[in-house]
């Protein structure tokens, strides 16, 4: 369990720089106080699951924020190996994606992403993703 004092601490998986600055703006017009670190390589985000399970000292993101398309290795792959993490298998997770496709939303809801957040085309739009991220958190226990 973390410290309650600390703050929450999210994971970005996202390789759009815009998309990272947006997702940063939409937290900070939420007031959501957290750590953000931010991964643009699916390759790397495995890894990093991976190392959550190897080292228990390390602590576990309290979300994950998911762009199912990332290079090197897909967010579907990505979440199948978080939800088989022993340590970690629990995370929420919010899957961002500029898909419309069926089949995307079932894999996330298969592998229990949390909500599916279909990027919009606005900012205001956008900016709902906070509210989303603090009903999410306010359900942590750590947060």
């Amino acid at each position: 369990m973390n410290n309650a004092s600390s703050p929450c601490h999210i994971v970005l998986a996202e390789d759009n720089p815009a998309d990272v600055g947006l997702v940063r703006y939409a937290l900070r017009e939420h007031d959501v106080a957290c750590d953000l670190r931010v991964i643009g390589d699916g390759e790397e985000v495995f890894s990093f699951i991976t190392g959550l399970d190897l080292d228990s000292k390390r602590r576990c993101p309290d979300l994950l924020l998911l762009d199912l398309h990332l290079p090197k290795r897909d967010g579907k792959e990505i979440l199948r190996h978080l939800r088989r993490s022993e340590r970690c298998g629990q995370t929420p997770v919010v899957v961002l994606t500029s898909s419309d496709a069926d089949m995307d939303r079932e894999s996330a809801e298969k592998n229990a992403a949390v909500h599916f957040f279909r990027k919009p085309s606005s900012l205001e739009q956008f900016l709902r993703l906070g509210h989303i991220i603090k009903e999410v958190l306010n359900r942590a226990p750590s947060c």
